[in-house]
């Protein structure tokens, strides 16, 4: 089975382009396996880490546990953006984005997509909504071993677009 959490790399990108501070609150909507949120916890105020599925919840309930300011929410990432408030948010699933991106009042937003079409759409929902910053392919390839010698595997590309209020 493969793992599919974000790779560190491309959290490297998202917190370098999210720019989180101290007294801020980010949301990871689709949290999976909190590989996000983790990474975000010790940098802003408040984690609230939703996803609708709740194996996924339970999953990152584990791995987010040492953290005091995160929040697990087994929820719908369209209801729960209709009743919070977040600085930050990070959609890491995809399904009805578009939708939740029409009750999302974040200050900074960022998507990632794994399919162009879905990267599109997202592009197009933040310039109608005057939000679109920019839309980067990140590209990684990881080295192994090969022959004695270093060879590159490519991980799957990723789209990430980032929108902002600022």
């Amino acid at each position: 089975m493969s793992d599919k959490s974000t790779k560190l790399e491309i959290i490297g990108i998202l917190f370098a382009k999210l720019k989180p501070e101290k007294n801020e609150v980010f949301a990871d909507i689709g949290c999976g396996s909190g590989s996000v949120s983790d990474f975000f916890a010790p940098f802003v105020k408040k984690v609230y880490a939703v996803d609708v599925d709740e194996n996924a919840v339970n999953q990152a309930r584990k791995k987010l546990s040492k953290h005091k300011n995160v929040e697990l929410i087994n929820s719908d990432g369209y209801e729960f953006l209709k009743r919070s408030d977040s600085d930050i948010v990070f959609f890491g699933g995809t399904k009805n984005v578009e939708k939740m991106l029409e009750v999302c009042k974040a200050k900074k937003i960022a998507v990632n997509a794994a399919r162009i079409e879905i990267a599109v759409k997202v592009v197009e929902k933040m310039k109608n909504m005057g939000i679109f910053k920019e839309m980067l392919i990140v590209n990684i390839s990881k080295s192994y071993e090969l022959a004695g010698g270093t060879a590159f595997k490519n991980l799957n590309p990723v789209f990430v677009v980032v929108g902002s209020r600022c």
